[in-house]
């Protein structure tokens, strides 16, 4: 990511406590660890964890659509082609829309 900022890489709940906020509650709890020293990210194609920040107040929807590649294309500027996986694509969406939030940071 960018300088001053974290990203909330991955967050994956059991099935059966899927739904009730645990999740949402669990990533809010760990970004305000972060808050005085970073910024923090979350881009998700997840539906149900983009509604859960879409409806809390704390995260703020920045950007959502389809995104190019640009991940693999600064991989291969700054470390080479030889980095880059050749599969599917280092930093790839597959096409899907994804949705990308910031956390508010309090005033």
């Amino acid at each position: 990511m960018r300088k001053g900022w974290k990203r909330v890489h991955r967050l994956v709940v059991l099935p059966d406590y899927q739904g009730i906020g645990i999740g949402t509650l669990f990533q809010d709890n760990i970004v305000q660890r972060y808050m005085d020293k970073f910024n923090v990210n979350c881009t998700t194609t997840t539906p149900a964890l983009v509604n859960s920040l879409k409806r809390n107040l704390k995260w703020l929807l920045v950007r959502f659509g389809r995104v190019k590649n640009t991940l693999a294309k600064n991989m291969v500027k700054y470390y080479g082609q030889e980095k880059r996986r050749k599969d599917k694509g280092l930093g790839s969406s597959g096409n899907r829309i994804t949705y990308s939030f910031n956390y508010k940071k309090e005033n």
